[in-house]
């Protein structure tokens, strides 16, 4: 087991009792098939991080929209079969340019989806060879723009998540301090045992 694979596991662990202890019962995303993954790094000609597939290996986790933004984690099948749709809508639209004559963004095979929200949008890992390799970003089914990233991998996503939860500060610190849209935010849990998160007070 590397360092993220135990960080990964770690922070979810962290995660999974702050819920179980403040939060109502939830339905959990179903195991992933390790065969799924294996087809996706066929295809792409290369590993996927090992954070990003221990996140797939993990157990229980929520099916509902604990991650900041909201997001609900995906299953494994349902992030494929999202990536195919934002591919097949990418493939659909005709070739954009802006003002300078540069390509607008696409939705790209070495995206992978982890998690979706409400209204459409979703958050993506980068798995293109990079600096930006295995960073978690909001994925914007509007705007198609990446930006900064909202953290620089699964494990620190789960780690900062694991953090803000148990200690009541901000999540997305980081990201903001970068200069990234979102805006940091902290966890409230109502009486109905439902969690939310709001934005944090400057």
């Amino acid at each position: 087991m590397t360092s993220n694979d135990g960080d990964v596991r770690t922070s979810w662990d962290r995660i999974d009792a702050w819920c179980g202890s403040h939060l109502r019962g939830t339905p959990v995303r179903a195991v992933s098939d390790p065969g799924l993954l294996r087809a996706v790094e066929t295809e792409l000609g290369e590993a996927i991080p090992a954070d990003v597939r221990a996140w797939w290996a993990l157990e229980r986790v929520g099916a509902d929209f604990w991650l900041p933004g909201p997001f609900a984690p995906m299953d494994l099948a349902e992030a494929l079969e999202t990536r195919e749709i934002w591919l097949e809508v990418a493939e659909q639209e005709d070739a954009a340019f802006d003002a300078n004559g540069t390509p607008e963004p696409r939705f790209l095979p070495s995206f992978l989806p982890i998690a979706a929200g409400p209204g459409g949008d979703g958050l993506v890992v980068d798995l293109r060879p990079g600096g930006s390799r295995g960073a978690v970003y909001l994925w914007d089914h509007e705007t198609w723009v990446l930006g900064v990233p909202l953290w620089s991998s699964v494990a620190a996503m789960l780690q900062d998540i694991a953090t803000a939860l148990e200690s009541g500060t901000p999540a997305l610190l980081r990201h903001t301090a970068l200069g990234g849209t979102e805006k940091a935010c902290v966890a409230r849990v109502d009486d109905a045992g439902e969690l939310t998160w709001e934005a944090a007070a400057r």
